[in-house]
């Protein structure tokens, strides 16, 4: 966990990209090799979730032993299907051909259908969209030419952020359950120290997957007959001769399938081609025999099914048995992992996307697995729980694909509703099948996720008015200081509705005396380098008109600059800044950085360096600056704004401004990993009623 959190702490935004990046560059430099070399790697990493599933599968079935063999090839028989049917087809062949430029992920689609439909994830300038629908080697790109229904219909838009959000909160819901019941299960009754697992994770799993295997056909050949669970008819059959009795068989059948979301969140760090290559030859028919192997010894001696996986071991009192013990604690430890690595990866999505709070996560993982582990204390008390989550998004995903069908990848409607129906149905077959087990804790990952949902509008919903406000009330430079070139504010009030503070084109640059409107207060021009951040792109910082009113001086080198979105993984370097010269202002200059959703923002040394060079190139005076870059002193001033509410609020909307404090007060700062140093930040507070 630690590692993880240092590599998503410390790692600047070039570091982010070559790590993200890593993967394909192998694939491009070695070609089918490549592919295979990713493909060995991706069994460490993404099948940990599904790959453990063996352990509890049938002991979550069968309460009891089951009393007729063709319950035990009927249940087989599903759970053989479902692996075809729902992460071979559905996920490795269908979904993972719908990347946002290599992510995986439920924000992936709603970035593809937001920028499909012309919809920028902030209000701001359509370069932004351009850079978004460039074609990286992903689905077809290209710019919107006429709004769709999600373009003309705000409810729609709203309803769609929402499904992403509750789809999100699911997996990170799934994420806290999924350490806990892998470990138990594997641990159940025993405890030993884990050793280290930082290189041995894709040998471990591969030992692991090639255990499963071996031991499948050990006990198959006990029961060769137990083959003929691949005939479908047997769960045909299962469903007619028990009845409506038989539906809630369906949660523990979907404990087989889990894992699948993580699969597709996990895709960034690998390639598509290298997935489908790993789960067809290695992770499916290690888990087919695995499950039948258990199956025929079920038929053999139905009592086996207190603890399928542990008592169908060719023996359970000499080395093998310890042999596959500790492989299956060391494979649940990297499951673990794998779901943390991809909550990881979505809780930055959502942190990027004003989703959610700068939040300490590993802490908050840590902590809340160790409570489920105590309070539910039996991997069997887990396994209700755990299926809700996964049916829900993965019904949430097949309707987000669904919409992807024809928004994005331009196919008939017909196409989008025969996929609904159809992988609709079998989704919606399991998500009600875990609901009848709502009340003895299904309850609890329910609880978990709207939890988080409530958090994720709350914070979008503060972090929006902030946004809103700053626009209503942008400002431009000459509504502060006073003019001495009545031509240039004749000039720049043609030009009051701009989204930014543009410069006149082939108006003289003219170092003036700085004045306070009004008063005509000298205004200092102190040394050094002052970046103002705003939360939106237009005008002058709220930061900035505060700042100014109460302490008039300013750095000779006067940056406006804002953190903008865009909904791609990734911007390339020649798409990061965009640099403006304001108006006649000598110094004063206009940026604005882009980063991707999977980007960490990194404003240290270097970015400074390229943000300098780049003004540079727009400003041959400024190339002092650059020469002494490392003798200037550097300023990094921050609006710190606070919501409140007016006296005539009403008791619900005060209600939400105050939880939204409470999440500002308990998240971290905003830059808190922008890697600047703490000394040189000053925070500008700001009240807003709203």
């Amino acid at each position: 966990m630690t590692e993880i959190k240092d590599n998503y702490s410390n790692s600047n935004g070039k570091n982010k990209e070559l790590d993200l990046e890593n993967g394909h560059q192998i694939q491009k430099t070695f070609g089918s090799v490549g592919n295979l070399i990713l493909a060995f790697k991706t069994i460490g990493t993404i099948y940990g979730d599904i790959g453990t599933s063996p352990l509890y599968v049938f002991t979550s079935i069968f309460s009891d032993p089951p009393t007729d063999p063709r319950d035990v090839y009927g249940t087989l028989s599903l759970i053989i299907w479902s692996l075809m049917i729902v992460p071979f087809f559905k996920y490795v062949f269908i979904i993972l051909r719908a990347d946002d430029n290599g992510e995986g992920g439920t924000f992936a689609l709603y970035s593809l259908l937001s920028r499909h439909s012309g919809l920028p994830i902030r209000k701001g300038n359509s370069d932004d969209l351009i850079i978004a629908n460039r074609d990286r080697d992903s689905v077809s790109s290209h710019s919107v030419k006429e709004p769709n229904i999600i373009k003309r219909n705000k409810l729609i838009q709203k309803i769609l952020l929402v499904f992403v959000l509750f789809g999100t909160s699911l997996v990170l819901s799934d994420g806290l359950l999924t350490p806990a019941i892998s470990v138990l299960s594997a641990v159940e009754g025993i405890v030993i120290p884990a050793p280290s697992l930082k290189s041995s994770i894709v040998p471990i799993s591969c030992l692991w997957f090639i255990s499963l295997a071996s031991i499948g056909i050990w006990n198959i050949s006990h029961n060769p007959s137990i083959l003929k669970a691949f005939n479908p008819y047997y769960a045909f059959e299962y469903f007619i001769r028990n009845g409506s009795s038989s539906y809630h068989v369906l949660g523990g059948v979907l404990l087989a399938i889990t894992g699948v979301e993580a699969l597709f969140a996990d895709l960034g760090h690998f390639n598509r081609i290298s997935i489908q290559i790993s789960f067809t030859l290695f992770a499916f028919p290690s888990l087919t025999l695995a499950y039948l192997g258990q199956g025929a010894r079920l038929v053999l001696d139905p009592s086996v099914s207190a603890n399928t996986f542990w008592l169908t071991l060719p023996s359970t009192d000499g080395p093998i048995y310890w042999i596959v013990f500790i492989l299956a604690t060391l494979a649940t430890i990297i499951a673990s992992q794998a779901m943390i690595l991809a909550t990881f990866s979505l809780v930055r999505q959502a942190m990027q996307l004003d989703c959610l709070p700068l939040l300490e996560v590993n802490y908050i993982l840590l902590g809340s697995i160790l409570i489920i582990i105590i309070a539910f204390q039996h991997s069997a008390n887990l396994t209700v729980a755990y299926g809700v989550a996964v049916a829900s998004v993965m019904l949430i995903s097949t309707i987000l694909y669904a919409i992807v069908i024809c928004v994005v990848f331009n196919l008939p409607v017909i196409v989008a509703i025969v996929f609904l129906l159809i992988f609709g149905f079998i989704d919606g077959a399991f998500l009600g099948s875990t609901l009848l087990k709502v009340k003895s804790g299904g309850w609890f990952t329910l609880f978990i996720a709207i939890f988080l949902l409530f958090v994720m509008l709350i914070w979008r919903w503060g972090t929006t008015l902030k946004l809103k406000y700053e626009l209503r009330n942008k400002t431009r430079l000459d509504d502060i200081f006073a003019s001495n070139c009545p031509e240039q504010e004749a000039q720049e009030s043609d030009s009051e509705d701009s989204d930014e503070i543009l410069p006149t084109i082939g108006q003289k640059s003219k170092n003036i005396q700085l004045r306070l409107l009004g008063t005509g207060f000298p205004v200092n021009r102190l040394p050094g380098i002052g970046l103002f951040y705003k939360e939106a792109g237009m005008g002058v910082p709220l930061s900035f008109c505060h700042f100014i009113r109460h302490f008039p001086a300013v750095p000779e080198i006067l940056i406006f600059i804002t953190i903008r979105p865009i909904p791609v993984p990734l911007v390339g370097e020649e798409d990061r800044l965009v640099v403006k010269k304001v108006g006649h202002y000598e110094k004063v200059y206009q940026v604005i950085g882009r980063y991707g959703y999977t980007e960490n923002i990194y404003q240290g040394e270097e970015f400074m360096k390229k943000l300098i060079t780049a003004i540079c190139e727009i400003d041959p005076k400024a190339e002092t600056i650059l020469e002494n870059l490392e003798n200037e002193v550097v300023t990094y001033i921050i609006g710190h704004q606070k919501l409140v509410a007016k006296s005539n609020s009403r008791w619900w909307k005060r209600a939400f401004l105050e939880t939204y404090s409470f999440l500002v007060k308990n998240s971290r700062q905003i830059y808190a990993n922008w890697e600047i140093p703490a000394d040189d930040i000053i925070e500008v507070g700001i009240k807003i009623a709203v």
